[in-house]
C-alpha cells in the first residue's frame, strides 16, 4: 500500500507550524542564526546590523555589533528589551548611516513569509536606532501550539528567531540583519494540589486544598480554573485570592485522579495531575517488596515492576503511583497479588509527560507504602516498533531519483516494517530544513501496518531555491501522543 502526498510550502504552513516547533524542541534539534535570501535590486544597497549602539560619547568610536548591546539570549513575557543597532547605506566603497528610514524587529521562526512584527523603529541622521521590544506571550494563532513537550526545557520556553528588517524604498535596497535565536520564557503559575491526608481509609472523604502562586511567590487567581476528580468536573470553593478547596466522593479502595487546569491571560496554561490513595487497613504488619526490571530507561520503554506483599489479602490489590520529575502525576493502577503474594505491572514511556530525570514509584498495600526512583533519559529504548528503511528520494512515479529541479516535486519516501505481533497505527513526518537551518516544510501522513507487513509512505515537497537541504525522518505513535516509534533518519537533497 503507497501513500501520495503532495504539501506546497505556502499553501500549508499554517499546518506546519504547530509541528515544526514541537519537532524543534522535543527533538532538541538546534536552530541556527539565519539571513534572508538576497534581494536582486539596481538602486542603494543597504546594511542593517544589530548590536550597535551610538556612543553618549560623540569624540568615541562605536563597536560594530558589540555582544553588550545584541539581543539577550532569554526574554521573558512582560519585560520591555531595548534592541540597538544601525542601518547603513552602501554606495561603491562609501558606508554610511541612512536617516530617517523606517526598521522593523520582526520574529521569523514559523514562517519567514508572514513573520510576527515585534518593534518598529525610526533611523537618526546618523542611522543609528533603537526598538523598544514589550515582550508578550505568543499568540496562539502565531505560535499554533503554545504548551509544547513538557520538560527538555520547552515548557518554560518557545524558540523565537527575532531579525532586524529594513523593506528599502524607491532608492534604496531591502536588507536584513542576521538572525538571533531567543527563548521566551513565558508566564507561570505555581500551583500546589494539597489532600489533607496522605492515605485514607476506604469510606472516607479527601478535603484538597489548591493554590496558585505568580513567579513572584504572591497569591493569584487564574482566570479560568477547571478541577476534575477520577474525569468527573468538581465545583471548588475560593477561600481567598489564589486559595481553593473540594471535598471529595467516598472514596474507593484506588488510586484517584485529580486534574487541575488553569489558564490567564499572558500565562501559560497549565495541566498539572495529582492523586488521593484510598486502601483499607489491616491491624497485622505489611511488608512490600517492589522492584523495577531497570535503573534506567528511554523515552518509549516499557516498565516493568515486580514483587511480592506479605501477609496477601484475597481481594486487595497492590496499588502504584508514578511521578515524573515535575511532580505530576504520570501513571497510576493496581495489581491484584497471586496467593503466594507476588505481583506485576507495567507501563509505558510516552506521551508529553514522559520526560528526562528522576522519577518516583510509590507501591502501596494495606495502608503501607514503599517508594523507589528511577531515570529516564536520552538512553536508547529498548525497542522500537517500527523500522525505517530505505529512505530516498524519488519522482512522482516512485523512480529513484539523484538530484532535485526547481519547481518539480520530490517525494520522500521510506519504507516502514512492523516489527511487533500486532497491527500499528502511526503517523509518518518529514521535515525539510535548508543549509541555515530554517525549517521550510513539515508534513505528515497517518497510517497503519500490520504485523510483520510494511508501507512505504511518501510524502512531496516542491523545492523553491536551489542548494543543499537536509531532510528529517520521524515515525510516532500520533500528533497527539508524540511518541517516537523508531529512530529519526535523515538524508540530504540537492536542487539544482
Amino acid at each position: 500500500m503507497q501513500f501520495l502526498y503532495i504539501l506546497r510550502r505556502n499553501s500549508n504552513m499554517q499546518f506546519a507550524k504547530p509541528l515544526a516547533i514541537t519537532l524543534s524542541i522535543f527533538l532538541m534539534m538546534s536552530v541556527i542564526a539565519l539571513t534572508f535570501p538576497a534581494e536582486a535590486q539596481s538602486n542603494t544597497k543597504t546594511q542593517i546590523e544589530l548590536g550597535i549602539k551610538k556612543s553618549d560619547n560623540p569624540s568615541s568610536s562605536t563597536t560594530s555589533g558589540d555582544p553588550q548591546f545584541a539581543l539577550p539570549a532569554i526574554v521573558r513575557v512582560g519585560e520591555t528589551v531595548n534592541v540597538y543597532g544601525r542601518l547603513f547605506q552602501i554606495e561603491g566603497k562609501a558606508i554610511s548611516g541612512l536617516a530617517n528610514a523606517e526598521v522593523k524587529l520582526i520574529d521569523v521562526f514559523n514562517s519567514v513569509s508572514s513573520p510576527v512584527l515585534l518593534s518598529k523603529a525610526t533611523t537618526d541622521d546618523q542611522g543609528y536606532f533603537m526598538f523598544e521590544w514589550v515582550v508578550v506571550a505568543k499568540p496562539y494563532e502565531q505560535l499554533g501550539v503554545y504548551k509544547l513537550q513538557e520538560g527538555i526545557g520547552s515548557k518554560d520556553g518557545i524558540t523565537l528567531q527575532i531579525l532586524g528588517k529594513y523593506d528599502g524604498d524607491s532608492d534604496h535596497a531591502a536588507s536584513t540583519s542576521r538572525g538571533y535565536v531567543v527563548e521566551l520564557r513565558p508566564l507561570r503559575f505555581t500551583i500546589n494540589v494539597s489532600p489533607d491526608k496522605q492515605i485514607y481509609s476506604v469510606g472516607e472523604v479527601a478535603k484538597v486544598e489548591v493554590t496558585f502562586k505568580n513567579p513572584a511567590g504572591e497569591f493569584i487567581d487564574p482566570d479560568t480554573l477547571e478541577i476534575f476528580f477520577n474525569s468527573i468536573r468538581i465545583s471548588p470553593t475560593k477561600i481567598d485570592v489564589g486559595s481553593y478547596f473540594f471535598i471529595t466522593p467516598s472514596l474507593t479502595e484506588k488510586i484517584h485522579s485529580i486534574t487541575v487546569i488553569a489558564d490567564k491571560e499572558e500565562y501559560l496554561k497549565e495541566n498539572i495531575f495529582a492523586s488521593v490513595v484510598a486502601t483499607a487497613k489491616l491491624d497485622v504488619a505489611v511488608t512490600i517488596q517492589s522492584m523495577l526490571d531497570q535503573d534506567e530507561y528511554g523515552v518509549g520503554d516499557l516498565v516493568e515492576v515486580t514483587g511480592d506483599v506479605r501477609p496477601a489479602v484475597a481481594e486487595r490489590p497492590v496499588l502504584f503511583e508514578v511521578r515524573n520529575p515535575n511532580g505530576n502525576v504520570y501513571n497510576s493502577g493496581q495489581a491484584f497479588p497471586t496467593e503466594d503474594g507476588t505481583f506485576k505491572y507495567q507501563f509505558k514511556l510516552g506521551g508529553t509527560r514522559a520526560i528526562p530525570g528522576k522519577w518516583t514509584l510509590t507501591t502501596t498495600y494495606l495502608a503501607q507504602q514503599t517508594r523507589s526512583t528511577f531515570d529516564v533519559g536520552a538512553i536508547p529504548t529498548k525497542f522500537m516498533r517500527i523500522n525505517v528503511e530505505s529512505p530516498e528520494t524519488v519522482d512522482q512515479n516512485s523512480d529513484p531519483v539523484g538530484e532535485g529541479a526547481l519547481g518539480t516535486p520530490i517525494g520522500i519516501q521510506s519504507t516502514l516494517v512492523n516489527s511487533e505481533n500486532r497491527a500499528i497505527t502511526l503517523t509518518y513526518i518529514v521535515k525539510v530544513t535548508d543549509s541555515e537551518g530554517l525549517t521550510l516544510m513539515v508534513s505528515w501522513i497517518k497510517g497503519s501496518v500490520g504485523s510483520g507487513m510494511s508501507l512505504k509512505p511518501t510524502i512531496f515537497w516542491i523545492p523553491e531555491t536551489s542548494g543543499s537541504y537536509s531532510v528529517d525522518i520521524f515515525v510516532w505513535d500520533s500528533l497527539d501522543n508524540p511518541m517516537p516509534l523508531s529512530s529519526p533518519t535523515k538524508i540530504s537533497i540537492n536542487v539544482v
